[in-house]
């Protein structure tokens, strides 16, 4: 390779590969520190990169370098963006090590073309940078959103899952650099190349399995809505069945009641009756308690909204299973709920007496979730991290603050409008 005697460039090239590199587990990746401490991290380790590869090659030359370099640049490399992340281990590792195996066979590539045609230093530079650029570009707007949501809705396999990438990049290191450099042995190559194909096939059948396991998740959770709506459709039965007999009860104590009043007119003692006509209108103005769930913070959050939406003649519909110990902090949760009904109401009001309605459902099981709908008019923009946008001052920060919860929480959320319908939802 052109670069094999030129100490200076091969450092300088191998800075790039890293920030290159960086820059693709970046692209995928949700970090818990803001962007200032992850930029100011991220620049002490490309210190490092040029610092221990110019010494390394000073000493030892780029040959043995690149045999050690899984160790000396790729492992602290992996070590530091699980630090920065919010990533669980076995996640980490199978996400990291993917990037730099597909790093691999960039470089390889764009090293091939250049040695090729051009066989430049500038040249290579320039196709390094071009690539990579593209690279992380596209990772960034079609893979981020779907690699993140899939993570987070898939809680478990990625142990198994992580030994792949590591297998296929320890082989693709055996084949490209033992016994001796691919420089030395260009017959390796092509079985690198027949490694790809190989490679290309895993990691769709991965694909698969991750999507079936995201389909089966979405599946059990619509399964526990449907048998929640059953329950409560039965409860709703059970309701009227006894509401029925509450009014069977209420016309016979009415006939008593009636009876006890024209008594007392009989008697012309007016006072009285009118004392216990008030009594009985107090008995029958006290309002019913509602009881949503049994954490009295979150129960009270649900009753003055809903309680508020009943006042603006919107209709309820409620299918609530909120377990009694929650997975999260039990005001930070309520406050979630409380932007979301104070954003279906807002939508709500915007709409003829008839059409408002607010669907909210909430399920423990398989993990929990819940999804509040409502009816909207106008039409509703969306950013580009797929969170609600207005015009209006003010406005959009309910949504922001949903977002925010989730990303503490390692929590998945969708703002989604379809068919005159606005539905927020989030898994935990």
């Amino acid at each position: 390779m052109f670069f094999e005697k030129n100490g200076i460039y091969f450092t300088i090239r191998m800075v790039i590969l890293a920030i290159s590199t960086i820059g693709m587990m970046c692209s995928t990746t949700d970090f818990q520190y803001f962007k200032k401490k992850v930029i100011r991290t991220l620049s002490l380790y490309i210190l490092y990169v040029l610092a221990s590869t110019g010494i390394f090659v000073y000493f030892f030359g780029t040959l043995l370098f690149q045999q050690a370099a899984l160790l000396i640049i790729s492992l602290p490399g992996i070590l530091l963006i699980y630090r920065l992340s919010k990533d669980q281990p076995a996640k980490a590792v199978f996400h990291y090590t993917t990037q730099i195996l597909f790093s691999f066979y960039c470089n390889l590539t764009i090293l091939l073309i250049n040695t090729f045609f051009w066989n430049s230093a500038l040249i290579d530079i320039i196709l390094l940078i071009t690539a990579y650029t593209l690279v992380i570009l596209l990772e960034f707007r079609f893979l981020r959103r779907r690699f993140l949501r899939l993570s987070a809705i898939v809680k478990h396999g990625w142990g198994i899952l992580s030994l792949i990438p590591c297998s296929l990049l320890i082989l693709t290191a055996a084949i490209a650099f033992y016994p001796v450099h691919l420089a030395h042995n260009p017959s390796n190559i092509l079985l690198l190349y027949l490694l790809a194909a190989v490679i290309v096939i895993i990691y769709f059948t991965i694909f698969q399995y991750l999507s079936m396991q995201y389909r089966f998740q979405f599946a059990s959770h619509n399964m526990e809505l449907l048998e929640l709506q059953v329950n409560s459709m039965k409860e709703r039965l059970s309701e009227n069945e006894t509401a029925a007999e509450i009014t069977r009860i209420e016309r016979h104590d009415a006939r008593h009641r009636f009876q006890t009043i024209a008594s007392l007119l009989e008697r012309e003692d007016s006072c009285a009756a009118l004392e216990y006509i008030h009594t009985c209108l107090t008995q029958l103005q006290k309002p019913d308690q509602i009881h949503y769930c049994s954490n009295p913070i979150l129960n009270a959050i649900l009753s003055s909204y809903l309680g508020q939406a009943k006042k603006e003649h919107i209709r309820l519909e409620t299918c609530l299973s909120i377990p009694d110990r929650l997975p999260v902090d039990a005001m930070e949760l309520s406050i979630v709920f409380a932007n979301a009904l104070e954003n279906a109401i807002h939508a709500c009001r915007l709409l003829p007496k008839e059409d408002r309605m607010i669907i909210i459902k909430c399920i423990q099981k398989p993990s929990l979730m819940f999804e509040i709908s409502n009816p909207y008019t106008g039409t509703v923009l969306f950013s580009e991290e797929q969170l609600p946008v207005s015009a209006k001052n003010g406005h959009g920060i309910g949504s922001r603050s949903i977002a925010a919860f989730c990303k503490k929480h390692d929590a998945f959320y969708s703002f989604h409008a379809e068919n005159g319908w606005f539905t927020v939802k989030v898994v935990m």
